[in-house]
């Protein structure tokens, strides 16, 4: 996922406001392992017993800062960088090759983001709602390379990485949040939306069916490229202190994916839409001006749609769970 959760944190402290003139820095973790394959909600088991399947590793450590210009409006920058890798056996049948991987890393794409407070924040301690409205700037690589073979498990050479593990997506976007928050008793309850609307169609690079050698065919003509597709993140939850003074702790469900189908635009190339939803337990311990989260989203759910215009019933890889880390600062006054 390129997109990125830019909620408060819920928890302990009852405070999602940020004082004016002040700045708040943060760096968060995100790491996977995806290797169950489905088609639809069908999970293809096959994959696993044969020992086809494929391993997709990401790690994405994100750094933040805000700026609350005011009471309302704050600015924030979001620089994240990557390090995942795809893997497959080749060739692939009759009998599974040996595993070969491929990696990618280096820094992503930037995202700058301007949000607002629709309710005055000083008389409405308790609710409140925002709206974001921001870019994504293509500052990652779409074309990291990588040495593999084609299909067949010969013919090592250097080529452009499955889409997945590219830090980038080669495609300016435009990002648009939603949040809003309810005191209710000593608990929190709240949701969260980000969608990002990617207007560029495809971005010139080889796809991994490129890249494994496919022979190009009427079926597959419009998946030679890669596609800039767009992307989605929800949540919905409550979050409330627990014991120890300054923790709190917190669940929700969580759902994200990508589009079928493009916002603006048309959805030529090769893209993996798809929906996965979690149950997302989690902790926050604040102390000062500091605040610490962890959280585990637990899948419950996965559905991975058909390719857009052809409806082709394509496969993808989702994980078990997620785990995100994070720690955040206030300074300021």
């Amino acid at each position: 996922m390129l997109v990125r959760q830019n909620a408060p944190v819920f928890g302990a402290s009852a405070n999602a406001y940020q004082a004016a003139d002040t700045w708040q820095v943060g760096m968060s973790y995100r790491g996977l392992r995806s290797d169950r394959h489905y088609v639809g909600t069908q999970e293809q088991l096959e994959r696993h017993k044969l020992g086809n399947f494929v391993i997709n590793r990401q790690n994405v450590l994100d750094l933040s800062v805000t700026r609350a210009l005011n009471a309302h409006v704050s600015i924030s920058a979001s620089v994240p960088f990557v390090m995942a890798s795809w893997s497959i056996p080749l060739p692939v049948r009759p009998v599974p090759g040996s595993r070969v991987r491929q990696d990618a890393r280096g820094i992503g794409d930037i995202t700058l983001t301007g949000r607002t407070w629709l309710l005055d924040p000083a008389r409405h301690a308790r609710g409140n709602a925002s709206f974001g409205l921001g870019i994504k700037v293509p500052t990652g690589s779409s074309g990291v390379k990588d040495v593999y073979p084609d299909l067949s498990g010969r013919n090592l050479a250097r080529k452009v990485v499955d889409q997945s593990i590219q830090p980038g997506d080669g495609g300016w976007g435009i990002v648009a949040e939603a949040l809003g928050f309810q005191r209710i008793g000593g608990a929190t309850a709240f949701a969260s939306g980000t969608y990002l609307a990617g207007p560029r169609n495809t971005n010139g690079q080889p796809s991994i069916i490129s890249g494994l050698g496919v022979a190009a065919t009427p079926a597959n003509a419009n998946r030679l490229v890669n596609s800039v597709p767009d992307q989605y993140l929800a949540r919905v939850g409550v979050a409330f202190p627990v014991g120890l003074r300054g923790l709190g702790a917190g669940v929700s469900v969580r759902m994200e994916g990508q589009s079928r189908y493009d916002l603006i635009g048309r959805s030529d190339g090769f893209r993996r839409p798809g929906t996965e939803m979690f149950l997302e337990p989690g902790l926050t311990f604040t102390r000062g001006r500091s605040t610490w989260a962890a959280s585990v989203p637990i899948a419950f759910y996965r559905n991975r749609h058909p390719d857009p215009y052809t409806g082709a019933l394509g496969d993808a890889t989702f994980p078990n769970f997620v785990v995100l880390v994070g720690v955040s600062a206030r300074l300021g006054k």
